[in-house]
C-alpha cells in the first residue's frame, strides 16, 4: 500500500505540488492579513460586540469616542483592503480546487490514456488500485487543508475581536475543520465522476458545477431541513453576535407573545393601551414585528458535529461507488 501511495505522488507530481503550494500558501495569506488587522492596535475600550465602530466618515463620527476614531478609520480601512478581502473568500474556493486537483487524475486520466489496464493488472485487483490511490490524496490533502482551515480561524478572530470563534456561527462552514471537509467530498466526488465519466475535461467541468451548487445549496438546506428543530425563538434586538439564524416567522411578536392583531399593545413593559386606533406610535416604543428563530453559540459543536457527520458520510457515499464502478467498468 505504502509503496502504492508513493507512486501515486510520482504520477501526479504537478498536481501534488499545485496543492501544497496552494493550501500553504493560502494560509501565509491569511495569517499576513490577519497580523495587518492586527497591527492597527485598536484599545479593548473601543471593541463593539467584538469589532469596533466602523468608519463611515465625519458626518457619523459623532457617537464614537474620540480615542476610538482614528484607530477605527484604520481599522475599518484595513478590515476592507483588497489583501484581507481575498484571504477571507479563500475559504470558499481552496477546498474545492484542492479536491478536484487530486481527484480527477485518479481514475479519469488513467482511463483516458489507457494505462488502467495494465495498472489494475498490476496492483491485482482495481479496488485495492483505486483504495491506494485514494489514501495518498487523503494523506496528502486533510493536513494541508486543516493548515488552511485553522489560519483562516485566526483571520476570522482577528476581523472579529473579542468573539469566541468556537462559539459564533459567522462564517463557520469556510474556516477550520470544513475546509477539511469540503476538500473530502470535493475529492471523492472527482473520482466517482472520473470512474462514470472517464474522461478528465467532462469530470474538471461537471466537478465544478456540482461543488458550486453543492456550497451555494449546503446552508439553505440545511438551516431548512437539519437545524430547523434546535431553533429558538428569538426577539429583534437582543441577538448576540454568534448566533445562526435559521429563519424568521411568519407571524407578529410581541413581547414574546404571538400578536393577536389588535389595535393597540403594550408599550414599554407598561400593561394596558398605550395608544388609540390610528394613533401614531412614538418611535421609542416597541410595537408588534417579526422574530428570529436562531440557535445559540453554546450550540457550536453540536451543530459542527451533526454537519461533519453528514458530509463524511456522503464522501464515504461517493468513494464507495467509485470503487464499486472502477470493479465494474471496462477499461476505456
Amino acid at each position: 500500500m505504502l509503496d502504492r501511495v508513493r507512486l501515486t505522488y510520482k504520477q501526479q507530481r504537478f498536481e501534488t505540488l499545485a496543492v501544497a503550494v496552494m493550501c500553504l500558501g493560502a494560509a501565509a495569506w491569511a495569517l499576513l492579513a490577519s497580523w495587518h488587522l492586527n497591527s492597527v492596535g485598536v484599545p479593548a475600550s473601543c471593541l463593539v460586540d467584538g469589532g469596533v465602530p466602523y468608519w463611515n466618515g465625519p458626518s457619523n463620527a459623532s457617537w464614537i469616542p474620540a480615542v476610538c476614531q482614528l484607530p477605527s478609520q484604520r481599522f475599518t480601512e484595513a478590515l476592507t483592503s483588497l489583501d484581507v478581502g481575498l484571504a477571507s473568500s479563500l475559504g470558499d474556493v481552496l477546498p474545492f480546487f484542492v479536491g478536484i486537483a487530486m481527484g480527477v487524475p485518479l481514475v479519469a486520466r488513467e482511463l483516458e490514456q489507457g494505462t488502467a489496464p495494465l495498472s489494475w493488472s498490476l496492483a491485482g485487483a482495481r479496488w485495492k488500485w483505486l483504495a491506494g490511490r485514494i489514501l495518498a490524496a487523503l494523506l496528502l490533502i486533510v493536513p494541508l487543508l486543516l493548515i488552511a482551515g485553522l489560519a483562516a480561524d485566526v483571520l476570522r478572530g482577528a476581523q472579529e475581536r473579542g468573539i469566541d470563534l468556537h462559539a459564533s456561527f459567522h462564517y463557520f462552514t469556510s474556516r477550520g475543520v470544513f475546509l477539511v471537509l469540503w476538500g473530502v467530498a470535493a475529492l471523492m466526488g472527482s473520482v466517482a465522476l472520473g470512474a462514470l465519466l472517464g474522461r478528465t475535461m467532462p469530470v474538471v467541468v461537471v466537478a465544478l458545477i456540482v461543488c458550486l451548487f453543492a456550497r451555494a445549496a449546503w446552508e439553505p438546506l440545511t438551516d431548512r431541513y437539519l437545524l430547523h428543530g434546535m431553533a429558538v425563538l428569538e426577539m429583534p434586538g437582543v441577538q448576540s453576535p454568534g448566533e445562526l439564524l435559521v429563519y424568521q416567522s411568519d407571524v407578529l411578536y410581541l413581547d414574546g407573545k404571538v400578536y393577536t392583531g389588535t389595535d393597540c399593545w403594550v408599550s414599554n413593559g407598561v400593561p394596558g393601551c398605550q395608544y388609540g386606533p390610528g394613533d401614531e406610535p412614538d418611535p421609542s416604543s416597541i410595537g408588534p414585528q417579526l422574530a428570529w428563530y436562531v440557535i445559540t453559540g453554546d450550540h457550536y459543536w453540536q451543530v459542527v458535529a451533526l454537519e461533519s457527520a453528514i458530509m463524511l458520510a456522503g464522501s464515504a457515499a461517493l468513494g464507495a461507488l467509485a470503487l464499486f464502478w472502477v470493479g465494474r467498468r471496462r477499461p476505456y
